[in-house]
Order: C-alpha cells, then structure tokens, then sequence
C-alpha cells in the first residue's frame, strides 16, 4: 500500500483534534494533499487546466477542504493559498513552538512553489500526468521515518519539495 493509498479517506487537517492527535506522517501528507487541491484549484481558475487534474489529484490524494480561489485576495497580493491556515493547523496539531511554526511556514511556502511549477508547467496535460509529479512527492513524504511533530512534518515537507525541483530542474 503506497502512502497515497493510506491518506484516500484523510479529512483536512484541523477536522483532526488537539495536539499530538497525528503523527508527522500524517500531517504532511494531509497538507501536501491540500496544497495540491489548491494549486490545481488555482490553475483551473486561470484557465491553465480542465479539471482532468483536480479529478486525479483527488483520486490520489482524496477529498480537500473545498477550498475556492479568491480574486479579491489575489489582487491584494494576499496569501491565496491560506498557507497561513495550514501553519496554523498543523502547529496546533503538533504543539509547535514559535520557531517550528516559521518552519513549517517556509516548509509549506517551498512545497507550494514547487508544486505551482510543477502542476501551472503541465496544465495541458491529462489530469494523472499533470498531478504526477505531486503524487510521487506526497509518496515519498509519507513513506520512511522521520522525527515526531513538527520537525517531523519539516522534514517530510522537506523531502517532497527536494522530488519536485528535482523534477522541475532545478
């Protein structure tokens, strides 16, 4: 069973209790599932895809939070991914310090970015070719071990964003 088979049925990530109620595995893998719902969200809202990839991104990685892009806050140069949400989430999930949640804010800003180039540059592609390279990263963070908590997330992060600017050439 791959780790994108284990998370299928994962709820969003603040559905999930208090602190210390998921393992490092977990949290990452619901927050890079997230982040994948809102990237091709994004993208299908720029006209830059069909939604051939928000299907196979769900069918790899299950249901998002329903997450809408909002054009007022793009426009206001605002966090139109509500990482802020996520770090919020995960933190509280993890009973992060002050300093792990920076890390994980930069952890998940790094992800993202990864993740824009990877799925915006395969826009026209079919939807399981345009989220695969996400889907071997999301693989890769929820598979092997890692610390607990938020470095643990931290370093899973850190593992699927390296795969993706791998596989974006950089």
């Amino acid at each position: 069973m791959t780790g994108v088979d284990r998370l299928s049925s994962a709820t969003t990530i603040g559905a999930a209790g208090g602190p210390g109620t998921r393992d490092a595995r977990s949290l990452a893998g619901v927050a890079i599932g997230e982040i994948g719902h809102r990237v091709l969200a994004w993208v299908s809202a720029s006209g830059g895809a069909s939604f051939a990839g928000s299907t196979a991104w769900a069918q790899a990685a299950g249901s998002g939070s329903g997450f809408r892009p909002d054009a007022g806050e793009l426009a206001r140069g605002g966090d139109i991914y509500d990482l802020n949400g996520l770090v919020r989430d995960v933190a509280s999930q993890t009973g992060a310090t002050p300093t792990q949640e920076g890390d994980l804010r930069r952890s998940l800003e790094s992800f993202t970015r990864a993740a824009v180039v990877q799925v915006a540059g395969l826009a026209g592609a079919d939807g399981s070719r345009q989220t695969a390279g996400i889907e071997t990263a999301l693989n890769a963070a929820t598979s092997g071990s890692s610390a607990p908590g938020a470095d643990g997330v931290v370093e899973r992060l850190g593992r699927a964003t390296a795969i993706l600017a791998s596989a974006n050439g950089g």
